[in-house]
Protein backbone atom coordinates (compact mmCIF):
# COMPACT_ATOMS: atom_id res chain seq x y z
CA UNK A 1 0.00 0.00 0.00
CA UNK A 2 2.62 2.40 0.76
CA UNK A 3 4.27 1.97 -2.57
CA UNK A 4 1.65 3.00 -4.07
CA UNK A 5 0.70 5.70 -2.57
CA UNK A 6 4.39 7.08 -3.16
CA UNK A 7 4.03 6.07 -6.70
CA UNK A 8 0.95 8.08 -6.62
CA UNK A 9 2.91 10.76 -5.52
CA UNK A 10 5.51 10.54 -8.20
CA UNK A 11 3.14 10.83 -10.49
CA UNK A 12 1.81 14.10 -9.66
CA UNK A 13 5.26 15.57 -8.95
CA UNK A 14 5.57 14.32 -12.57
CA UNK A 15 2.63 15.86 -13.77
CA UNK A 16 2.78 19.18 -12.77
CA UNK A 17 5.86 20.60 -14.20
CA UNK A 18 7.30 22.93 -16.35
CA UNK A 19 7.04 21.01 -19.63
CA UNK A 20 3.09 20.31 -17.79
CA UNK A 21 2.53 23.98 -18.28
CA UNK A 22 4.06 25.14 -21.79
CA UNK A 23 2.36 21.99 -22.64
CA UNK A 24 -0.99 23.56 -21.22
CA UNK A 25 -0.12 26.75 -23.14
CA UNK A 26 0.13 25.39 -26.47
CA UNK A 27 -3.07 22.98 -25.83
CA UNK A 28 -5.37 25.79 -24.87
CA UNK A 29 -5.38 28.03 -28.33
CA UNK A 30 -9.30 28.60 -27.71
CA UNK A 31 -7.95 30.28 -24.21
CA UNK A 32 -11.04 28.70 -22.08
CA UNK A 33 -8.36 27.69 -19.41
CA UNK A 34 -7.48 31.03 -19.15
CA UNK A 35 -10.98 32.15 -19.41
CA UNK A 36 -11.99 30.03 -16.71
CA UNK A 37 -8.83 31.11 -14.53
CA UNK A 38 -9.92 34.78 -15.09
CA UNK A 39 -13.39 34.39 -14.48
CA UNK A 40 -13.17 32.46 -11.33
CA UNK A 41 -9.78 34.78 -9.68
CA UNK A 42 -13.20 37.64 -10.45
CA UNK A 43 -15.27 35.65 -8.55
CA UNK A 44 -12.90 35.36 -6.01
CA UNK A 45 -11.81 39.00 -5.84
CA UNK A 46 -16.04 40.14 -6.18
CA UNK A 47 -16.27 38.15 -2.76
CA UNK A 48 -17.98 35.44 -4.75
CA UNK A 49 -18.40 31.60 -3.15
CA UNK A 50 -16.22 29.37 -5.07
CA UNK A 51 -16.61 25.52 -5.44
CA UNK A 52 -14.16 22.75 -4.82
CA UNK A 53 -12.65 23.42 -8.34
CA UNK A 54 -12.83 27.19 -8.18
CA UNK A 55 -10.86 26.95 -4.86
CA UNK A 56 -8.08 24.05 -6.78
CA UNK A 57 -7.69 26.62 -9.57
CA UNK A 58 -7.21 29.55 -7.27
CA UNK A 59 -4.13 27.80 -4.60
CA UNK A 60 -2.05 27.18 -7.70
CA UNK A 61 -2.40 30.58 -10.07
CA UNK A 62 -2.44 34.50 -9.53
CA UNK A 63 -0.88 34.58 -5.80
CA UNK A 64 0.47 37.95 -5.02
CA UNK A 65 -0.56 41.08 -7.39
CA UNK A 66 2.26 40.68 -10.23
CA UNK A 67 3.04 38.10 -12.49
CA UNK A 68 6.81 36.07 -12.26
CA UNK A 69 7.50 36.14 -15.79
CA UNK A 70 10.26 33.46 -15.19
CA UNK A 71 7.71 31.03 -14.04
CA UNK A 72 5.94 28.56 -16.46
CA UNK A 73 2.75 29.29 -14.71
CA UNK A 74 2.98 33.14 -16.20
CA UNK A 75 0.48 32.52 -18.37
CA UNK A 76 -1.90 31.56 -16.24
CA UNK A 77 -1.09 33.80 -13.33
CA UNK A 78 -1.68 36.80 -16.00
CA UNK A 79 -5.29 35.33 -16.44
CA UNK A 80 -5.62 35.25 -12.62
CA UNK A 81 -4.44 38.90 -12.63
CA UNK A 82 -6.47 40.13 -15.47
CA UNK A 83 -9.38 38.53 -13.24
CA UNK A 84 -8.47 40.23 -9.73
CA UNK A 85 -8.93 43.96 -11.94
CA UNK A 86 -11.46 43.42 -14.01
CA UNK A 87 -14.37 45.97 -14.07
CA UNK A 88 -11.85 47.79 -12.10
CA UNK A 89 -10.18 49.97 -15.22
CA UNK A 90 -8.75 46.71 -16.96
CA UNK A 91 -9.83 44.41 -19.85
CA UNK A 92 -9.99 41.71 -17.53
CA UNK A 93 -11.42 38.45 -18.97
CA UNK A 94 -12.12 40.34 -22.29
CA UNK A 95 -9.26 38.77 -23.06
CA UNK A 96 -10.14 35.31 -23.52
CA UNK A 97 -13.41 35.88 -26.00
CA UNK A 98 -12.30 33.23 -28.37
CA UNK A 99 -13.56 30.69 -26.10
CA UNK A 100 -17.28 30.20 -26.18
CA UNK A 101 -17.50 27.50 -23.78
CA UNK A 102 -19.80 29.26 -20.78
CA UNK A 103 -17.70 28.50 -17.84
CA UNK A 104 -20.21 26.96 -15.66
CA UNK A 105 -20.09 23.93 -18.73
CA UNK A 106 -16.05 23.97 -18.46
CA UNK A 107 -16.62 23.25 -14.93
CA UNK A 108 -19.03 20.47 -15.18
CA UNK A 109 -16.42 19.10 -17.99
CA UNK A 110 -13.81 19.14 -15.37
CA UNK A 111 -16.27 17.61 -12.15
CA UNK A 112 -17.02 14.65 -14.50
CA UNK A 113 -13.54 14.29 -15.19
CA UNK A 114 -12.81 13.97 -11.82
CA UNK A 115 -15.93 12.03 -10.64
CA UNK A 116 -14.57 9.32 -13.12
CA UNK A 117 -11.05 9.60 -11.42
CA UNK A 118 -12.30 8.90 -8.16
CA UNK A 119 -14.79 6.19 -9.58
CA UNK A 120 -11.04 4.59 -11.29
CA UNK A 121 -9.21 4.98 -7.93
CA UNK A 122 -12.30 3.52 -5.71
CA UNK A 123 -11.99 0.15 -8.17
CA UNK A 124 -8.63 -0.12 -7.97
CA UNK A 125 -8.33 0.47 -3.84
CA UNK A 126 -9.92 -2.46 -2.84
CA UNK A 127 -7.18 -4.62 -5.50
CA UNK A 128 -3.80 -3.27 -3.65
CA UNK A 129 -2.57 -6.64 -2.67
CA UNK A 130 -3.03 -7.85 -6.22
CA UNK A 131 -1.54 -4.94 -7.58
CA UNK A 132 1.63 -4.87 -5.80
CA UNK A 133 2.00 -8.66 -6.33
CA UNK A 134 1.55 -8.21 -10.02
CA UNK A 135 4.07 -5.39 -9.17
CA UNK A 136 6.36 -7.81 -7.23
CA UNK A 137 5.79 -10.91 -10.21
CA UNK A 138 6.76 -8.14 -12.96
CA UNK A 139 10.03 -6.93 -11.09
CA UNK A 140 11.25 -10.85 -11.16
CA UNK A 141 10.19 -11.22 -14.49
CA UNK A 142 12.89 -8.18 -15.57
CA UNK A 143 15.45 -9.10 -12.94
CA UNK A 144 15.38 -12.84 -14.65
CA UNK A 145 15.37 -11.36 -18.20
CA UNK A 146 18.46 -8.88 -17.31
CA UNK A 147 20.11 -11.94 -15.75
CA UNK A 148 19.87 -14.48 -18.68
CA UNK A 149 20.77 -11.28 -20.80
CA UNK A 150 24.13 -10.88 -18.88
CA UNK A 151 24.94 -12.78 -16.03
CA UNK A 152 27.21 -10.16 -14.53
CA UNK A 153 24.75 -8.01 -13.43
CA UNK A 154 24.55 -7.34 -9.92
CA UNK A 155 20.47 -6.20 -8.94
CA UNK A 156 19.65 -4.97 -5.70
Amino acid sequence: MAEIERYKREVVDKIMTDDWYMEMVEKDQDDCTKRLICETSHKKAGGGRLNSIEEGVMDIFGKGQSVDTSKSTAIFDFAAQAGKYWKAGGVGCEFYRRCDTPINEILEMIETELDDFEKLEQSVKGSEGDMEKEMKNEKVEVEEMLNSLDTDIILD
